[in-house]
């Protein structure tokens, strides 16, 4: 081979290696400090959402049931602070999926009733299979998907 050959081989493999590097480096970012984050709802008013419901006619939680992957069940009030979702030890109700986000959601009360708002998670909070998107109005009966692990709102 020649040395002009050797040459372009060396800074061709030189220019892959910095694209690993750089590659490897996005990844770890975005692990430690989450994904970019849109423009808030607000300023996107076309944004899809779960249509809110009528707290009229749909009766107002008082506790969720956290139902894990494994088949097991934990329930926990409603209490007047709300709640925060999330697999951080710190968070009020800690979910035990690796698909959940540390501070994942959270359910807090709203207008003599609760509503559910996603915290920036990586996978999204869904309420009865909609994409949580900003606030949304919860009610007895609802379903909550964070990760693998299933919520049920009850009465």
């Amino acid at each position: 081979m020649t040395v002009a050959l050797l040459t372009v081989l060396k800074f061709g493999l030189l220019l892959l290696l910095y694209l690993f590097l750089a590659r490897t480096l996005r990844a770890v970012v975005v692990d430690l400090y989450g994904p970019r984050r849109s423009p808030s709802p607000a300023a996107r008013p076309n944004a899809p959402g779960p249509a809110p419901s009528s707290r009229k006619s749909r009766k107002v939680p008082r506790e969720i049931v956290v139902l894990n992957a494994e088949g097991g069940t934990t329930t926990h009030g409603l209490g007047g602070h709300g709640l925060t979702l999330g697999r951080a030890a710190g968070v009020d109700v800690v979910v035990d999926d690796v698909y959940v986000s540390d501070e994942h959601a959270q359910i807090m009360p709203d207008d003599g009733g609760w509503s559910v708002r996603d915290l920036g998670s990586t996978n999204g909070t869904y309420l009865n299979g909609a994409k949580v998107t900003r606030p949304t109005p919860l009610a007895a009966g609802d379903q909550l998907r964070l990760g693998k692990t299933r919520i049920e709102v009850r009465r």
